[in-house]
């Protein structure tokens, strides 16, 4: 009986958190959910590409990415979405679309790079918890 209740327990434990996805498999944000950054800017630009994890966690909220404090997609989970921007650092958030059980909690931020000419990864994923941002790692 134990041995049920530890694997019952375990596989709850492990179906908690969102599952990484390869970018290439993550499925475009529809273009109506893209409010900003979608065009080469003047001059020297970069790429940031944000992933949503999959999974049942969170997936009945989307979430908004901002970038400097603007709105730029709204992203489901399994979704990228792309931004063009300068060459800097820009703050990448991300936040609850919505209200009720989608609202209240805190903008996320980090500290994101752009560089001339390059695609720059970042992944948001879940838990329990809540919700995290932060750069892609391909753990292959």
């Amino acid at each position: 009986m134990r041995i049920l209740i530890g694997a019952v327990v375990f596989a709850l434990l492990t179906g908690c958190a969102s599952s990484a996805i390869p970018v290439n498999q993550a499925e475009p944000v529809p273009s109506d959910e893209l409010y900003a950054f979608q065009s080469k800017p003047a001059g020297e630009s970069g790429k940031l590409t944000v992933v949503r994890d999959s999974g049942a966690v969170g997936s009945g909220c989307d979430i908004v990415v901002y970038v400097d404090g603007r709105k730029a997609a709204k992203i489901g989970t399994g979704q990228r979405a792309s931004f063009y921007l300068p060459p800097g650092t820009p703050n990448l958030g991300a936040g609850l679309a919505g209200s009720g059980l989608c609202g209240g909690a805190a903008i996320r931020t980090i500290s994101a790079s752009v560089q001339v000419g390059k695609e720059n990864l970042y992944r948001i994923s879940g838990d329990m918890a809540g919700f995290y941002i932060g750069p892609y790692v391909d753990y292959q």
